[in-house]
């Protein structure tokens, strides 16, 4: 076993992994708690011991995988971290592990072309969390100074996976708060190819502190 693996053993949290198995659906081994996860990620990056876990895929469970992609948020250097993600996103098979390692991914905010390219190709993808991680790094990095109109498009497509929905929904929700004279064009011209993600989208943005009230109140009459 791996010192990395030996380490997320030592800290499984058996009372997280009945919480977790509520909110990550058909996911029962996730036993590490986010800030556990970053720390053994952090301890072990950049380090022999992190290189070979790395190297170890697949993995061994969601907690492995979660680690694994926090881990990645902790690379240096850009190419060496793209071709690992290459290899791994493939591998994601839930919403957790996705969202926590494009959460970590800081290195986009260095080299947003290249990660800008990455997500043209990734979000055609056709499996759903590949789709989702596109989608989770243009609303985690891409809707303040490197966004491009061309992102709503990108992310403006039909598909029936719930998780693809979920994070088209909290797209457009968080560019209703950010970009909204760009947004809500897409509202007010019903072009939005999905009418859950239309409605989730205008739910999301009326819950938001970030909208303003009259911005609240329009968006609810394009409801469809």
């Amino acid at each position: 076993m791996n010192e990395v693996e030996r380490a997320i053993q030592n800290y499984k949290d058996e009372g997280y992994a009945k919480f977790s198995s509520c909110i990550v659906p058909k996911k029962n081994d996730i036993y590490l708690r986010v800030p556990t996860a970053k720390k053994i990620a952090k301890n072990y990056s950049n380090t022999k011991m992190g290189e070979q876990f790395l190297s170890r895929l697949p993995h061994n469970g969601t907690d492995e995988n979660n680690v694994h992609g926090l881990m990645l948020g902790y690379l240096k250097n850009a190419d060496e971290c793209i071709e690992k993600l290459e290899q791994f996103i493939p591998l994601i098979d839930n919403w957790a592990t996705c969202d926590i390692t494009c959460a970590n991914l800081k290195i986009v905010k260095k080299y947003p072309k290249k990660f800008e390219n990455l997500v043209k190709k990734w979000i055609k993808s056709e499996k759903p969390f590949t789709k989702r991680f596109a989608i989770v790094i243009l609303l985690d990095y891409f809707l303040n100074d490197y966004f491009d109109i061309e992102h709503l498009s990108l992310v403006n497509f039909y598909c029936e996976e719930y998780y693809v929905q979920m994070a088209q929904s909290w797209y457009f929700a968080t560019a209703l708060a950010k970009k909204y004279d760009e947004t809500v064009k897409l509202f007010e011209n019903k072009v939005i190819c999905n009418k859950f993600v239309h409605n989730k989208s205008i739910q999301k943005a009326v819950e938001s502190f970030r909208v303003t009230e009259p911005h609240k109140q329009y968006l609810l009459t394009l409801k469809l």
